[in-house]
């Protein structure tokens, strides 16, 4: 069993492929719960459950690490702020508009943010095959939104949801950029530190809507909603995500980002009873021919 943990932690194809699973259900079941918790609500708690769990193994590495969290407070701060605090609050108020499933297929912008970014940024070289897979996985997620018909697809088609969406994965985009500059620290600390500030970031958003609301009376879907969404898709995919960028980077990475919405689209089939056409085969296929694509680059 350890020596599986072991290479499951040396693979970084297993580690998105995971982390996308857990991904994928996020939005599903963010939209189950959107008339039990409020976005703010879910975001704020969300944080709190993935610190509770992580705290009691990242304890003795945070008193190690205190000297690089010291250093780097305002580059981990701002990380924590945006790619956790922000980026989680606009993913469940886009819930409020839109389906889980376009949320999900709008995360097919992703893979191009993430190659994009170093270039601007960083002035760093993208390879034309990474551009290539970006390119083929986003054909497949729009030949699923368009169900065949890409002629189909118009910016005013987006609502209100659909915006919130896309500025979500352009925050995790760039927090992905960025994971790559964090200081060097224990991947626990890392996690422990990002959660910490992304609830600070939220307790006052939360706080103010405590106070117009009130306290909201947890039903037993919505605990078990929150206990979901703290453990799978917060800490255990963002301590996957942040191993595999170690491991390959945030552009080849970013090319796993569509598998969610993949995935997303194949389970709500069952979950939600939609049916599965032509159109979803062929855009998947496109999105697993990309990855598999990307995975002959050399790191």
């Amino acid at each position: 069993m350890l020596g599986l943990g072991s290479r499951l932690w040396q693979s970084p194809a297993l580690l998105l492929c995971l982390a996308s699973f857990f991904w994928a259900l996020n939005p599903i079941v963010g939209r189950a719960a959107k008339d039990l918790l409020s976005p703010v609500t879910l975001a704020f708690w969300r944080w709190v459950v993935a610190l509770v769990f992580v705290l009691p193994f990242a304890w003795r590495h945070l008193r190690d690490d205190l000297p690089a969290i010291v250093g780097g407070w305002r580059f981990l701060g701002l990380l924590g702020a945006v790619g956790v605090g922000l980026f989680s609050f606009l993913v469940y108020q886009s819930l409020q508009f839109t389906t889980a499933t376009n949320n999900l297929l709008l995360q097919s912008t992703m893979p191009v943010m993430t190659l994009l970014m170093p270039v601007v940024l960083f002035r760093e070289r993208v390879r034309p095959i990474l551009l290539v897979c970006a390119l083929l996985s986003i054909t497949g997620i729009a030949w699923i939104m368009s169900k065949g018909h890409p002629d189909y697809l118009r910016w005013d088609a987006l609502n209100r949801g659909d915006l919130l969406a896309i500025i979500a994965v352009f925050l995790y985009s760039a927090y992905a950029t960025f994971l790559r500059r964090a200081p060097a620290m224990h991947h626990l600390s890392l996690l422990a530190v990002l959660f910490g500030v992304g609830i600070a970031a939220l307790s006052v958003p939360y706080a103010w809507h405590l106070w117009w609301a009130g306290l909201t009376v947890v039903s037993p879907a919505a605990l078990a909603s929150l206990l979901y969404i703290g453990i799978f898709p917060s800490l255990l995919s963002y301590a996957l995500f942040n191993r595999a960028v170690a491991l390959v980077g945030s552009g080849r990475a970013g090319v796993y980002m569509n598998l969610p919405s993949v995935l997303g689209v194949l389970m709500a089939v069952p979950l939600l009873g939609e049916r599965f056409a032509k159109y979803h085969l062929i855009g998947s296929l496109l999105v697993v021919a990309s990855i598999l694509l990307s995975r002959r680059v050399k790191t």
